[in-house]
């Protein structure tokens, strides 16, 4: 680069410190960010979550959005919480309504009174001015565009508030924004958060479908144009400087910056143009100092053990470079030497680090050379490990609260049991006040208040839960509402009673209690004389025992019109939309979706954002295939991890090809599209090794995706159809035994072989063309019986199960066979039901500790009661430790259960209550035979893979070993029966695969258990 500059002297410093980015030509990279953003608002997706480490450029990239995103249908409204942590819902909603006037007002050069916006005073009274008046009447004024809400500090809602008033009013921003965009089909919102993704569980589980971007260091072109071309034609920057640079910044914009700026002052006093590396190398401590006060807001958001690993790994660089090696040793190597115990919690934020790019791949290094040496200079080891000492001193004091928060409990629980629910609940206030965040204690106030009929605590507790983890605390909040509902229509408050049970149904919209109960409200409104609950439920009565089809729906539609000229046509259609995958028939009925088979021609997963894969679709409709190829390859390459398109890719191939062979694989893509995700991952890479090696004779695999669900209805349907395809050989799954066992009466009419990589039920056995590629639940149970009985000499067990799950129910029969043929007890025969909703868990683990003495707990729930076993497992956790604190001589049970509770799931929410925990599985990627294909898988898909993966795999080499150049569905059968046939070891994720002559898998099923928070194989 060349300069032809007369002197530095009296330049200004063109780098900039301190503030965002708003000018287009100063800002440098993230072209790819902006494509991102731009293609998601561009179909429509209303939340795009952006994250990344402080000062990291996250609010100069809102800045940016508008520059970069030249676009006629949206206008972008900047709004920052940063100082808002201590604000009110109404305040934050009147700042925002303020900053939207001021930009539409601008955008039309127009008055700002012209737009009334609300003040804060009328938004405390009604929050719903924002979005019923104001809102609309913004429309109105730009229509037809669309505002996007670019919110900076999203996060700050989590913050610590110290006001009540607001926490009761700020723990509903994030709910609110949902609810928002769920009614405003025009607004958008790009918010940035400066923390971890997965610290933000109420984020994630109110945005859990929202595409998210992290935002990371500057590529190595971008970060050299951040340093040239701000100073072009006053510096000129030699190479080696400007690596010198770079090696010290890693990219950091902010770093860069900061750098750079130094370099011009010095410059500058020096009236110097060119730099060399070695202006670098001695103007280092400036650079230090100045970005200690941005660093300083980095540090505050660590946690004590992420800074102790942070510290540790300057000073072991700094050892290394000492003693002339290229490698530091391991920050908890380092550590022990000095005496810290390697806790479970180092390890975790140790890796919270390097996945957040704060240290390196193998976390040796800090990624920033300018943070390593400001930490040296600013945090050393010595001083945090002093920080560590202090923080173990708060830890022992805390230990004394919880003793007196055990005892508060213990006297709770025992007004509780005597009917005196006040007094049960002033406890608990107690131990809430000591422990605010200890969402156990606050599931029990709740429904303490909702015992003494407090219905407006409990809901309001029950609430505050359900925001925060809505999946788990769901259950509890819709029974509150219902109990409140039931409580007022006792009370003939009907209009604030249908409020409830509207509410649920906002929640779960299939509840058809809630619905009922809302058709008898109104029929109590609209005509009291001719409608009864009673007239409604003979009408349900009558429709349930009427035949299927379509005289069924006619006679349907027309007793349901009946019933809607009493009930109010109107509230009848508002109550009832449609769950995903269906839509209204005659305005009234929800019907399946006829799409539910795919070989390339729509996506399972669209909240799965990848505009190649989108395209791909659309032209493999049109059957260019060539065309397809590259769009479905390339979506692979944007999407590594993602199965659907690496099969949308093969099955391109094939059709191109021509003359493939063709299977089937059904998933429950709608109602549990990670199950899906992982038998589809073991099928893909099956087909891609296969179409890879070209295939047999040159033939192709084609893979059709069937979407059942997880639905028996959806999955009888499904097959029904399967079925119909001569070209199909056979086909692979279904997901859960119940959906098989559903769709085995349509495949049982025609020669079409099923492997079943997932379904474990011994009710499927017996059927010629059945095979499944995993031991059943008689291996299962029988090895989980006799692991309890000899290695853990238990003799009194207790079984939670659900008698209406075709798995869980086989699972139990197994398991209690085999464990009294050895001499054992299982107690409350025949099982504890999971699905029981009247069931008070607590007590049932009490009873079964403290009378009944059992040894062991035995955990068999099917898909849907997994949160239920959980939950199971902290209560025997919580009565345990309310023993101990009566000096009660019972220990906690032991815990078993069956192979779905083996999840990362289960070991991310469970904690300690699940340590121990030993389950029964089909495939474990640490035994020895599994190590090859799980390092095979591994490298395919990015990271660890399931045992779903695994026996999916094995069920697509089962059926690709049985192909032939003449293969018919019947021949494929034959082959699968025929007692020679064997799937070697070098093909499938384990031990050989071989049917029995019932189709079974002659292989035995694994054991494993929790230890440490990780899954590992126990002492045989």
């Amino acid at each position: 680069m060349t300069s032809n500059m007369n002197g530095v002297n009296g330049q200004r410093n063109p780098y900039i410190l301190g503030r965002p980015i708003h000018e287009r030509h100063k800002f440098f990279g993230r072209e790819s960010l902006f494509s991102f953003i731009e293609d998601n608002l561009n179909q429509n997706v209303q939340v795009i979550l952006l994250h990344g480490q402080r000062r990291i450029g996250k609010s100069s990239v809102l800045k940016q959005i508008s520059n970069f995103i030249q676009s006629n249908e949206f206008i972008f409204v900047e709004f920052d919480l940063q100082d808002k942590s201590q604000s009110s819902l109404s305040n934050i909603i009147h700042n925002l309504a303020t900053a939207i006037t001021d930009k539409i007002a601008d955008h039309l050069n127009i008055d700002t009174d012209n737009l009334q916006t609300p003040t804060n005073a009328q938004l405390e009274q009604d929050i719903n001015l924002f979005s019923e008046v104001f809102l609309p009447n913004i429309y109105e004024e730009i229509s037809p565009k669309k505002i996007v809400l670019l919110i900076d500090e999203f996060d700050v809602a989590n913050n610590e508030i110290t006001d009540v008033n607001i926490v009761e009013q700020q723990t509903l921003l994030f709910p609110y924004f949902k609810k928002l965009l769920k009614e405003q089909e025009k607004l958008f919102i790009v918010p940035v958060i400066g923390r971890y993704l997965n610290d933000l569980p109420n984020l994630l589980s109110l945005f859990k479908d929202a595409p998210n971007q992290k935002i990371g260091l500057l590529d190595q072109i971008s970060a050299e144009r951040m340093i040239t071309n701000p100073a072009e034609g006053i510096l000129t920057y030699e190479p080696e400087a400007i690596k010198e640079i770079l090696q010290l910044s890693a990219g950091h914009p902010c770093f860069t910056q900061v750098i750079c700026s130094a370099i011009f002052e010095q410059a500058r006093e020096k009236n110097k143009k060119n730099i060399e590396r070695a202006d670098v190398e001695c103007l280092l401590q400036k650079p230090i100092e100045t970005a200690d006060a941005f660093l300083q807001s980095f540090w505050q958001v660590l946690t004590v053990e992420e800074r102790i690993i942070m510290s540790t790994v300057a000073e072991a660089q700094k050892i290394a470079i000492e003693q002339g090696r290229k490698v530091p040793v391991e920050p908890l190597y380092l550590l022990k030497r000095k005496d810290i115990n390697q806790t479970e919690q180092l390890y975790q934020a140790w890796d919270r680090l390097k996945e957040n790019r704060y240290l390196s791949d193998d976390g040796c290094k800090v990624t920033v050379e300018l943070i390593r040496r400001w930490l040296l200079q600013y945090h050393s080891l010595q001083n945090e490990i002093q920080g560590l000492k202090t923080q173990e001193l708060q830890t022992q004091q805390n230990e004394t609260l919880e003793d007196i928060v055990k005892n508060l409990i213990g006297v709770a629980n025992f007004w509780s049991e005597q009917g005196k629910y006040d007094l049960a609940s002033q406890h608990y206030e107690q131990a809430l006040v000591i422990k605010p965040n200890n969402n156990s204690i606050r599931v029990s106030l709740a429904e303490q208040y909702l015992q003494a009929k407090d219905f407006s605590k409990s809901l309001e507790l029950h609430r505050e839960l359900f925001q925060a983890d809505s999946q788990y605390y769901k259950q509890g909040y819709l029974e509150a509402l219902s109990e409140y509902g039931h409580h007022l229509i006792i009370q003939r408050e009907y209009i604030p009673a249908r409020e409830q049970y509207k509410k649920i149904l906002e929640i779960e919209p299939n509840t058809k209690s809630a619905r009922q109960k809302i058709l008898e409200i109104e029929s109590y409104d609209n005509n009291p004389t001719t409608t009864t609950p009673d007239t409604i439920n003979t009408l349900n009565n009558t429709i349930q025992r009427s035949h299927n089809g379509s005289t069924f729906k006619i006679i349907l539609a027309v007793m349901t019109v009946l019933v809607m000229g009493s009930v109010g046509y109107t509230a009848y259609r508002l109550s009832s939309d449609c769950p995903g995958g269906k839509q209204k028939e005659f305005g009234i009925f929800c019907i399946e979706d006829n799409s539910k088979i795919s070989n390339g021609d729509r996506t399972f997963f669209p909240n799965v954002k990848n505009s190649y894969r989108d395209q791909g679709i659309k032209v493999f409709q049109q059957q260019k295939y060539e065309e397809a190829i590259k769009l479905f390859g390339e979506a692979v390459k944007s999407n590594s991890n993602d199965p659907e398109v690496l099969i949308y890719y093969n099955n391109a191939r094939a059709e191109q090809k021509g003359n493939p062979f063709t299977l089937a694989v059904a998933v429950p893509a709608d109602n549990d599209p990670d199950i899906a995700k992982e038998i589809l991952r073991g099928v893909s890479q099956a087909q891609q090794e296969f179409n890879q090696n070209n295939g047999l004779n040159g033939r192709l695999l084609e893979m059709k995706i069937a979407n059942d669900a997880g639905q028996n209805e959806q999955a009888k349907e499904v097959a029904a159809e399967l079925v119909k395809d001569p070209s199909i050989l056979g086909i692979i799954g279904h997901y859960s035994s119940d959906s098989t066992k559903a769709a085995l009466e349509e495949y049982d009419k025609t020669d079409i072989p099923v492997i079943s990589p997932t379904s474990t039920s011994t009710q499927l056995l017996g059927k010629k063309n059945f095979f499944r590629s995993l031991p059943s639940d008689a291996a299962g149970g029988k090895k989980l019986a006799e692991y309890a009985f000899k290695m853990l000499k238990l003799s009194k067990i207790v079984i939670f199960s659900n008698p209406e799950s075709s798995y869980s129910n086989s699972m139990r029969e197994e398991f209690t066979k085999t464990f009294e043929k050895l001499g054992g007890e299982v107690l409350h025969k025949p099982q504890i039901n999971l699905a029981d909703t009247s069931l008070n868990m607590d007590s049932e683990v009490a009873k079964s500790i403290f009378r009944g003495k059992v040894e062991a707990a035995v955990l068999i729930p099917d898909r849907k009661n997994i949160s239920i076993a959980l939950n199971i497992a902290r209560v025997n956790q919580d009565v345990a430790e309310r023993f101990k604190s009566q000096n009660t001589n019972r220990s906690a049970m032991k815990l078993l259960g069956g192979d779905t509770l083996y999840s990362n799931e289960i070991l991310s929410q469970g904690g300690k209550a699940v340590e121990n925990l030993i389950v029964v599985v089909p495939w474990f990627r640490e035994a020895p035979q599994a190590k090859d294909f799980a390092e095979k898988a591994k490298k395919q898909w990015g990271g660890e893979v399931s045992w779903r993966t695994a026996t999916s795999y094995d069920a697509s080499q089962a059926f690709i070993q049985a192909l032939s150049p003449n293969s018919e569905r019947i021949t494929v059968i034959d082959k699968l029966r025929n007692i020679n046939f064997v799937v070697n070891n070098t093909k499938t994720s384990g031990d050989q695969l071989q049917f029995s002559p019932e189709g079974e898998r002659q292989t035995e099923s694994i054991l494993v258990q929790i230890q440490g928070g990780k899954w590992i194989m126990p002492p045989q």
